[in-house]
């Protein structure tokens, strides 16, 4: 029997958490046992569009919601969502980002219809850049980048992703037992590291699949020089 999450990273998305959160299908809530939405410090409405969801949709009955008492980053999240999964018993989980770059219901169907036919899968990444994926409505300048670091990480590490940076995952939650993920920065270039990691363990099954991917309504939180410093830093 599976127990799987969905967790969704929360920072100053008052324009979209809402649109995700009820664009799931209650066919996808069906197999799903929590929603773990995570409020990093939001300097928004986020954290109560939030709690309004949660009292008053039917989404919100499993709606768990988390605030940080300080802005942790996107990496501090992910770090309390995994030891949330981890400690609660969950056998896998996804990641949703809350700004409604990528459709949640399109990616939980997806994620759920491969676990189902392969359920002894490992990783499962949602690729922003493989053969078959559409991204025509996202800034090309950053699609430029992403693949630069994709060849990058390709030189550094010898392992050729298409989405190096890719931050949609379906995780089996026992996989994590095996990464040191807690010792990762707590910054965006979380997920490129962690998925260095994943391709280390030469004998997790691990695959790849395209999905779509666009430009949010809320104002990225990156600062596209500061993370492309950082984050050549990481890898040389």
């Amino acid at each position: 029997m599976h127990k799987i999450g969905i967790f969704i990273p929360c920072y100053n998305v008052q324009n979209s958490i809402r649109a995700v959160l009820e664009g799931f299908s209650l066919q996808t809530m069906a197999s799903i046992d929590a929603i773990v939405a995570i409020d990093n410090c939001s300097q928004d409405n986020t954290l109560t569009i939030l709690k309004d969801i949660q009292s008053s949709s039917v989404i919100g009955k499993r709606l768990v919601i988390l605030s940080n008492s300080k802005n942790y980053g996107l990496g501090g999240s992910q770090k309390i969502a995994y030891r949330f999964f981890m400690e609660q018993g969950f056998t896998h989980f996804m990641i949703v980002h809350g700004d409604n770059q990528g459709d949640g219901e399109e990616i939980a169907k997806g994620f759920l219809k491969i676990l189902n036919k392969r359920p002894d899968i490992d990783i499962v990444i949602a690729s922003r850049f493989s053969k078959d994926s559409h991204n025509a409505q996202y800034d090309p300048m950053r699609i430029v980048g992403n693949l630069l670091f994709n060849f990058l990480t390709f030189v550094c590490t010898g392992h050729q992703m298409s989405d190096s940076g890719a931050a949609i995952l379906l995780i089996r939650t026992e996989v994590l037992r095996r990464v040191p993920f807690m010792e990762l920065t707590n910054s965006f270039q979380f997920n490129p590291q962690l998925n260095i990691l994943f391709y280390n363990l030469r004998d997790l099954k691990i695959m790849e699949v395209p999905m779509t991917w666009r430009d949010s309504k809320d104002k990225s939180n990156i600062t596209a020089f500061n993370y492309c410093s950082t984050l050549l830093k990481i890898l040389l």
